[in-house]
């Protein structure tokens, strides 16, 4: 397994508190799902609103992995609140 990390700042720029989730979604090719996955530090506490936090989003991709040699997908993070 293979694992890459990234620090990413997420601002709540609305006037209430909020939670924040991840998805991944537009896989390309479509199996790359099963051997690449996405992840985070995040402990599901409150962004309070005008405030900054920092996550770490990491990216593992396992060492079983064949045919793939490029792949792509969308990372969504949404807050509700």
């Amino acid at each position: 397994m293979k694992f890459l990390h990234f620090p990413v700042y997420i601002r709540n720029e609305g006037n209430v508190d909020m939670t924040i989730s991840l998805s991944t979604e537009n896989w390309s090719p479509s199996n790359a799902s099963s051997y690449v996955t996405l992840d985070w530090d995040y402990a599901g506490q409150c962004v309070g609103s005008n405030k900054v936090i920092q996550v770490l989003l990491t990216l593992s991709i396992c060492s079983s992995i064949e045919g793939i040699t490029t792949f792509s997908f969308d990372i969504a993070i949404t807050g509700s609140g």
